[in-house]
């Protein structure tokens, strides 16, 4: 399979990536497991080689996001947003860095989400470990439900 050229290239071929634990516990078999955790690691290599530096990376995605029609349609910005958490992770691991993560939400985020910079600034000062694949996610979904005055947020830990 040949190795594609650019990060559009890339998108296209693997913006459809599922981690193996997603898969599992949506009730998809195990051959789909293996095939998305097989294609992920080859995402990984191609990351690896074409883009040697988080700087490139961040630009790459800029690039793709012009490409995109990512304001007219929420579910083509789900599958990106979740194609960025894979692009971020780093060879062999399954969370990407605090930092990592926050220059991608920036970079994802700004105009959706109100709070980013309030968050942003919190993940820095207060979180002492990497960003799982759960915790991206759910801040997504905070992004979307809670307004700027926190209406919608739950303390007990419920988006409402």
């Amino acid at each position: 399979m040949d190795s594609p050229d650019s990060i559009f290239e890339i998108y296209i071929r693997y913006y459809d990536i599922r981690s193996l634990k997603s898969c599992q516990s949506d009730g998809h078999d195990e051959h789909e497991g293996k095939s998305s955790r097989d294609a992920l690691a080859q995402l990984l290599k191609i990351v690896n080689l074409k883009f040697h530096s988080r700087t490139s990376i961040f630009d790459e995605l800029l690039k793709l996001m012009s490409e995109l029609q990512l304001m007219a349609d929420f579910s083509e910005f789900s599958r990106f947003y979740d194609f960025v958490f894979f692009m971020c992770r780093e060879n062999g691991q399954k969370n990407i860095t605090v930092n990592k993560a926050v220059s991608a939400w920036k970079l994802v985020l700004a105009g959706r989400f109100r709070l980013l910079n309030q968050w942003c600034d919190f993940v820095q000062e207060n979180q002492r470990h990497n960003i799982s694949e759960d915790t991206w996610q759910q801040v997504l979904a905070f992004s979307r439900c809670v307004h700027e005055n926190l209406e919608g947020y739950d303390p007990e830990g419920t988006i409402s």
